[in-house]
């Protein structure tokens, strides 16, 4: 019967790393290898491997990554740590981190089709 707990215990914990991989935003400044891909790779070396090969896997090490990644993804130390106008606004370059993310918003936008662009979509 313990058996059969660990079974259900890996299967929902795989379950709430499929969740975690598909609501993980993927990185617009290295779109060819960012941590959506990266993690996705790790969930399938985790867990399928294992099965495949018969090796237990470590739950509470799993749970413990799991709930740092939903911190991560939560925002949760932006919040708990927010930064100041100082950082955000470099002496040197006040309008460095504005210019990057209208950049990278252009960049975006660009990608979409002329329809699209069109109508707002």
């Amino acid at each position: 019967m313990s058996q059969q707990a660990t079974k259900q215990q890996v299967h929902s914990l795989y379950r709430a790393y499929i969740r975690l991989v598909r609501d993980w935003p993927a990185d617009k400044v290295r779109p060819n290898r960012d941590m959506k891909q990266v993690l996705a790779a790790r969930v399938e070396e985790t867990f399928r491997k294992p099965l495949q090969d018969g090796e237990p896997i470590d739950i509470q090490k799993a749970e413990r990554q799991l709930d740092a990644l939903e911190r991560l993804l939560d925002n949760e130390f932006k919040q708990k740590y927010p930064l100041s106008d100082k950082i955000l606004s470099p002496a040197g370059n006040p309008n460095y981190y504005s210019s990057l993310l209208s950049s990278l918003n252009a960049n975006k936008d660009s990608k979409k089709g002329p329809f699209a662009r069109f109508f707002g979509n």
